[in-house]
């Protein structure tokens, strides 16, 4: 992880989750640098979480495409590459660069008592 002395400053973003949404404890929030990222694992799966400017973002760490692991692939200037055929999207809300109109599949993210929590349905 990237050390740019400052943790995440997001306390309640719910990022369209539903009203009945089951939230589930990912990692504590302290270690999700901003600008960093980081894989995870949780009962609704493999997560790839991102922090950009202290907003949290997390998405299944697979690429729509042929299932690469995103979290092997790059990631500069808030943009997500796979690492097989190099599809691209934007880290900040998931949608695909290119190709466009390709969609990434996004958790709703809040932080509560300092743990990044997603909800279990996908957004």
């Amino acid at each position: 992880m990237m050390d740019s002395g400052a943790s995440p400053k997001q306390t309640e973003s719910f990022h369209d989750a539903p009203e009945d949404a089951a939230w589930i404890d990912v990692m504590e929030a302290d270690d999700l640098w901003i600008g960093d990222r980081v894989e995870a694992e949780s009962v609704a799966g493999p997560l790839l979480l991102i922090n950009l400017a202290g907003t949290v973002f997390a998405y299944e760490n697979r690429c729509p495409h042929k299932g690469g692991r995103l979290g092997d692939g790059e990631f500069a200037n808030g943009v997500i590459v796979c690492p097989i055929h190099r599809w691209e999207f934007c880290a900040h809300g998931g949608a695909g660069i290119n190709p466009a109109g390709t969609q990434l599949k996004r958790y709703a993210v809040r932080i509560a008592d300092g743990r990044i929590q997603v909800a279990w349905e996908r957004v």
